[in-house]
């Protein structure tokens, strides 16, 4: 303390007696630069470019872009059998490479969001598969697979052979839901139009949760836990309700009587489920996003409606909401909307927005969202405002169908880029950012 006090004494007599400083240069325009964003490609050429993922499969501290391609669908034919794919990136952003884990032979039909972990406990990453979609019908096509890393290879393991079961998959995730030590699997089998029974007692339903458990050994039973009905295409699993076990949250499409809902991990293997919220509509996607609010992680809704089509549309907007919990979780939640301007296209088959990822897009030390328009073909990112508020910036035009959403560090920079698979281009694209902030990218 003896040392601070002479040098304060010293400041303040300076600035007392010689007037204030002037500023310098870089103090007096503190606000960042303008922010934009350059397009890269990465495969030009992945048929029916669908859903994708970051992690590090290699093993060399990167992350890959791990996705996945429907194929080449022609209205009234068969679906086509897809592929899955591993880009990993080179010495500049312009340079990728491809790596399949399978192509058509596998005999998958619409592989959907890939999974990556080390399932198998050899310290390798492997990469689980869920697959199916309704369109497939009458022919079912539902599958969940993983795919085991080994020496310059992937072996197949089937949980759900393809077309054996009426329900299709779209996400399954790694996780010790049964915290036993071993990594299960929990996902949701839907189905489209008819509902199926799976509980005897229970009514049947448009979707189902379940947990592909882990054995010894690594891997996975292939007879899963059944759960309970509700939900649909992209769960997530968080301890929703903070009591120390976890819980199972989704958005839900092909179910009716809610938009979110939650299931509630109780004593003795009892699951209750909860209504988040029924008044968005169809969704899409619901996501707990870590330190979105500051310190404060945030459950975000992403729903998937239209107001253009059919004429009349009494959808609710399309949009982005944030939800305010109650101190009950099993009450309703309080949604609301952060985006703006987000409207699908008037076509059949087509809702707005699709899925959502989150990271400090424009680098000022926040958490930002990256939004797939879906049916509306824009790219959107919601920047964050120091006052927790978002505006609404789009991205990309004419990228329809887009899946992916991912914020990512690819090239180790310390700055986060975008990416997206693009089914309507048949692309995997990134974008890297011009301007903004300087702050080191987030850590997530």
């Amino acid at each position: 303390m003896r040392s601070i006090r002479p040098f304060a004494i010293a400041t303040a007599c300076v600035l007392a007696c010689a007037g204030a400083i002037p500023a310098l240069a870089e103090d007096r325009d503190k606000s960042p630069k303008p922010v934009s964003f350059t397009r890269h490609t990465v495969d030009a050429a992945l048929p029916g470019a669908a859903f994708s993922v970051a992690a590090d499969v290699v093993g060399n501290r990167k992350k890959e872009i791990v996705a996945t391609g429907f194929g080449t669908i022609v209205p009234g034919a068969p679906a086509p059998y897809g592929e899955v794919a591993v880009y990993a990136l080179g010495d500049s952003i312009d340079a990728w490479t491809k790596t399949r884990v399978f192509g058509p032979e596998a005999g998958i039909r619409y592989p959907n969001e890939p999974a990556v972990a080390d399932f198998d406990r050899d310290r390798d990453m492997d990469i689980a598969v869920p697959g199916g979609f309704f369109q497939c019908g009458p022919q079912l096509c539902g599958s969940l697979t993983w795919w085991e890393q080994t020496s310059g290879d992937w072996k197949r393991h089937d949980l759900v052979a393809p077309g054996t079961q009426p329900l299709f998959y779209h996400r399954a995730v790694p996780v010790d839901f049964d915290k036993d030590g071993r990594l299960d699997l929990v996902t949701i089998g839907e189905s489209f139009p008819g509902p199926v029974s799976l509980i005897e007692g229970q009514a049947p339903s448009n979707a189902w949760i379940q947990v592909f458990r882990g054995v010894r050994g690594g891997g996975f039973s292939t007879t899963p836990l059944t759960l309970g009905p509700g939900g649909g295409a992209l769960p997530e699993v968080a301890d929703v309700d903070r009591d120390g076990d976890l819980d199972v949250a989704s958005a839900q499409y092909f179910q009716s009587g809610a938009s979110y809902v939650w299931l509630e991990t109780r004593r003795k293997g009892k699951y209750v489920p909860h209504v988040i919220d029924a008044t968005q509509g169809k969704s899409m996607q619901i996501k707990l996003v870590r330190k979105l609010d500051g310190r404060k992680d945030v459950w975000v809704g992403s729903n998937h409606t239209n107001t253009s089509f059919p004429p009349g549309s009494t959808d609710p907007a399309s949009q982005i909401v944030t939800f305010d919990v109650p101190r009950d979780e099993t009450e309703a939640w309080t949604p609301t909307a952060v985006s703006s301007g987000i409207v699908s296209r008037g076509r059949p088959g087509q809702a707005a927005p699709g899925v959502f990822g989150d990271g400090d897009i424009d680098g000022d030390g926040d958490v930002d969202l990256l939004v797939s328009g879906d049916g509306d073909p824009r790219l959107f990112w919601l920047e964050q405002a120091k006052n927790g508020t978002f505006t609404t910036h789009v991205l990309a035009e004419a990228h329809g169908q887009a899946g992916g959403a991912i914020v990512a560090d690819f090239d180790r920079d310390r700055r986060n880029e975008l990416a997206f698979s693009v089914y309507e281009l048949n692309a995997v694209y990134v974008w890297t950012r011009s301007g903004g902030g300087d702050k080191p990218a987030l850590r997530r």
